[in-house]
């Protein structure tokens, strides 16, 4: 038979298979899988650093690592995007192993999202943003079970979160009032990045040495607009608590179990007024009862300040006192100091605030938000809609209402020294800060300016508060926002620029 007719095909001149490639040069899928490992490595470094220096949140760097991932997809591996689109099943996830690494994926998305919130550094930050993580969560789990595709479930998480983020977050209102010259100086600070964040603003500026002492005006809210001043009860309080100390009826040495016998025979109740009301006994910032409702009730807008006065005490009780002679910030060692107060006095702390302060400042349209809402609800920072903070047993930490006209006949008597209690603004303890110290509640820090500043802020879930005093320049500032933003920034800016 012919040799062209053999349809046998000739081996004799191929190298068998197992056989490398002539030496000096790499095979090209070798090549190829080399230079996209240096390229991934590359883009995680971009990732985290991207991540960094760019101040993104958990969101953000989501999003992020998406795009990248999808880059590398298509332009390094030359692949379609619709591979990365594959139901997980068919590809990674057939398995066990990958099964437990979807499940470890989709939690630790949002678990992560709560460890930031509770270890962030800002205050109230875990109250204000930690519904992001439980938006999240519910997005992954439908999201997944709705298309077993773990790339598209992250991204469509991801931008879930971002767009209703976006869309609730604030902005400043619209309607504007009074005192011009006040609201030059708001329009001042807005310039300057101030008010990002804020929708209703009302401001007071008082000077006694000025023709006019007294100037008010607002954003999107007025001088009779009320809201919860947050921790700036703790201020009044002090003021109630040093008139007290005036009258007879409270030392500041004496252990606070002399007038909450409750506390009898626990370290608790060994702790002094004077450590109280300096936030050096070493209770904890919040009892535990309180912490567990918030846990579970923050990140839905809905007020933890519910416990009643056994429920408090059974959580004070229980404090062990361990950071005892330290600045350690306690909204629950403030409550029991206001309840102390109160049982000296032998009434209830709403009517001592009212017939000790309120009423004889003339500050009609404050009050202690105790049993029903006094102001509609406010927003976060991150713009959650959050109920009033309707209090009980925490009152004294939190729960005045009050406007800025009724706070500008506070600052008015602290600044020529009509109010009672005076007393409490004199700094006698160190805190947390090298150039700050406090009295009765009422921090004094020495600023840059050379000014010497007694103030209090406040924040509730859903407003925010400031009052700031230069007692030898005889001014104050007011601020209140009804959004939970520091408004220590914002009033500190306008009483350093009034100098």
């Amino acid at each position: 038979m012919s040799a062209t007719l053999n349809p046998l095909p000739d081996t004799s001149l191929r190298p068998p298979s197992d056989q490398p490639p002539p030496s000096g040069h790499a095979a090209p899928s070798g090549r190829r899988r080399r230079v996209e490992v240096v390229i991934m490595t590359g883009l995680v470094v971009l990732w985290a650093l991207s991540g960094l220096l760019l101040g993104l949140g958990l969101v953000g760097v989501v999003l992020l690592g998406a795009l990248l991932l999808a880059a590398f997809h298509t332009l390094v591996r030359r692949r379609p995007l619709r591979a990365l689109l594959l139901r997980d099943t068919a590809s990674f996830a057939h398995g066990w192993a990958g099964k437990l690494l979807v499940a470890a994926v989709l939690l630790a998305i949002p678990v992560t999202m709560v460890l930031a919130s509770v270890g962030g550094g800002r205050y109230g930050q875990y109250a204000d943003d930690s519904w992001k993580s439980v938006l999240m969560l519910v997005v992954l789990t439908a999201s997944y079970l709705a298309s077993r595709r773990l790339v598209l479930t992250v991204l469509i998480g991801a931008v879930t979160v971002a767009v209703v983020s976006w869309v609730l977050s604030p902005d400043l209102a619209v309607a504007r009032n009074g005192d011009p010259a006040v609201l030059a100086h708001i329009d001042q600070q807005a310039q300057r990045g101030w008010l990002a964040g804020n929708h209703a603003v009302a401001v007071a500026e008082i000077d006694l040495e000025a023709g006019q002492p007294v100037r008010l005006a607002g954003i999107g809210a007025d001088d009779t607009t009320p809201m919860e001043v947050g921790s700036m009860t703790k201020a009044m309080t002090g003021l109630v608590i040093a008139d007290a100390v005036r009258r007879g009826e409270l030392r500041m040495d004496a252990p606070v179990s002399t007038y909450l016998p409750r506390l009898d025979g626990s370290p608790a109740g060994t702790a002094t007024l004077q450590e109280l009301v300096t936030h050096t006994a070493g209770y904890a910032e919040f009892g535990a009862a309180t912490v567990r409702r918030a846990a579970w009730m923050a990140p839905l807008g809905r007020n933890f300040f519910t416990a009643n006065i056994a429920q408090m005490m059974e959580d004070t009780r229980s404090q062990t006192l361990s950071g005892r002679g330290r600045y350690v910030y306690s909204t629950l060692g403030s409550a029991i100091a206001g309840q102390a107060v109160a049982a000296a006095a032998h009434m209830s702390y709403p009517d001592l605030m009212r017939t000790r302060l309120f009423e004889p400042l003339g500050m009609s349209d404050t009050a202690i938000q105790v049993g029903h809402t006094l102001v509609a609800g406010g927003k976060s920072q991150s713009g959650l809609p959050v109920q009033p903070w309707v209090m009980d047993a925490y009152a004294p930490g939190a729960a005045a209402v009050s406007t800025t006209r009724d706070l500008a006949k506070l600052a008015t008597a602290l600044l020529d020294r009509t109010a009672p209690g005076m007393d409490a603004l004199n700094p006698t303890t160190a805190t947390d800060r090298s150039n700050s110290r406090i009295g009765d509640f009422w921090q004094t820090s020495t600023w840059q300016t050379g000014q010497t500043i007694t103030h209090h802020a406040g924040q509730t879930g859903g407003y925010a508060s400031y009052l700031g005093l230069d007692r030898s320049g005889h001014r104050a500032v007011i601020v209140l926002s009804d959004i939970a933003n520091d408004g220590s920034d914002l009033g500190a800016q306008l009483l350093a620029d009034r100098t």
